[in-house]
């Protein structure tokens, strides 16, 4: 991915591309998944940022401001006698003084960062790199996970499933999820995330124990489908209670006989 599309992504999220640039970077987004992932990642960030409280400037500190800029424009203000003139004194100086130090904070970023990756790559140590986008990852996932927007948790689940390995706070945040969401979707979707980990120790027996606590059918249904499709043996005991619990949806009863029976096979 080159370097003047990393650029367009801020430009992307904040609005600032022409219709023709914006279809152009949209069509490098379908094509390049290393741009994808990048994309993804710093499109997080962003939403977080603006979700941020908007910090409100003291009155003491608008007083300075307003009396600052009535002393230069009444030409109190020292001024240096000598100086390059594009820095002249006025509001006016002050605007381009600003501009020009938010262009020196962009290029030092961009330079920041594209020094790193070339000190990195080159040597072959991407071990690191790659250990570091795991942990935002996994940040933002539990972050995402601990809000009380349902999308924002479901775009939570999708970011633990970019992770390579569960850790065990990532583990517990999703078995939570799972067992007390509030939404059916947002659990539904828990359960996915953590059937794509069945292979990590813990997270089969998890599954399981989460049939015992399940009260929405649709969940219970899915559970089951999903450990058949693990071909987890140890999940016949609930599997037997729920085929003959008196208060059992009547469904997840009949879901509950058929896992039993696959399983035996």
């Amino acid at each position: 991915m080159s370097e003047p599309l990393r650029e367009q992504i801020a430009a992307y999220l904040a609005d600032q591309l022409t219709p023709a640039e914006k279809q152009a970077f949209e069509r490098e987004l379908e094509r390049d998944p290393e741009l994808r992932i990048e994309f993804a990642e710093l499109e997080a960030t962003w939403q977080e940022l603006g979700r941020l409280p908007e910090e409100q400037p003291s009155a003491a500190l608008r007083a300075r401001f307003y009396q600052k800029l009535h002393d230069i424009d009444s030409g109190r203000a020292s001024v240096p006698g000598r100086g390059f003139a594009w820095w002249k004194p006025g509001l006016s100086g002050l605007v381009r003084q600003a501009a020009a130090a938010i262009v020196l904070l962009l290029l030092g970023w961009f330079a920041g960062r594209e020094s790193l990756r070339r000190a990195i790559t080159p040597a072959g140590d991407t071990g690191e790199l790659r250990s570091e986008v795991q942990d935002l990852r996994r940040t933002v996932a539990l972050t995402m996970l601990d809000k009380e927007s349902p999308s924002s948790r479901l775009e939570g689940v999708s970011w633990s499933t970019r992770v390579d390995k569960l850790d065990p706070q990532l583990l517990t945040a999703l078995v939570n999820t799972l067992n007390q969401d509030g939404n059916t979707n947002v659990r539904l979707s828990a359960l996915d995330a953590l059937e794509k980990f069945s292979d990590e120790p813990g997270v089969r027996k998890q599954l399981i124990d989460s049939l015992g606590v399940q009260k929405s059918p649709l969940v219970q249904i899915a559970l089951i489908d999903a450990l058949v499709h693990m071909r987890d043996r140890d999940a016949t005991g609930e599997l037997q209670k729920l085929s003959k619990g008196a208060d059992v949806n009547a469904a997840v009863q009949q879901r509950a006989k058929w896992g039993l029976e696959k399983l035996k096979s």
